[in-house]
């Protein structure tokens, strides 16, 4: 998790991202998450050159991510964190909040023939990576 600088004041609050800075790649694309239904879920695949680099602005969800190191699970409920997807990390979102909204910053424009979209491809990416 990384938290994002934050300035507050009576106004309200200002939290920013900047490519290079906060994320560690200059941004290409960026697009949200919203309106999942009840017991839907996103994601489930990696991406074999992206990095990414996911925020919930609002509500709350849940992050299951495995790559090369093992399996983890954050929770991501507070606007002011993130959790940074490095190329080769499977990744599904779940349990959304009625009121959630994911913002996703990417290192690349969108390119099908990168993404790993089953388990068993992941599976075989990540076999290579280990020889």
């Amino acid at each position: 998790m990384k938290s994002l600088k934050t300035f507050t004041d009576k106004r309200g609050s200002l939290t920013l991202v900047e490519g290079g800075v906060d994320v560690p790649f200059d941004i290409a694309r960026v697009y949200w998450i919203h309106n999942v239904q009840l017991g839907e879920s996103r994601g489930k695949h990696a991406n074999r050159t992206s990095t990414q680099f996911l925020i919930a602005i609002n509500g709350s969800v849940d992050v299951n991510l495995e790559d090369i190191n093992g399996k983890r699970t954050v929770h991501l409920n507070k606007n002011t964190e993130g959790v940074l997807l490095p190329p080769g990390t499977w990744n599904e979102l779940y349990n959304f909040s009625a009121d959630a909204i994911v913002v996703v910053f990417s290192s690349q424009l969108y390119k099908p023939e990168t993404y790993l979209n089953t388990y068993e491809e992941f599976q075989d990416f990540i076999h290579q990576q280990r020889k």
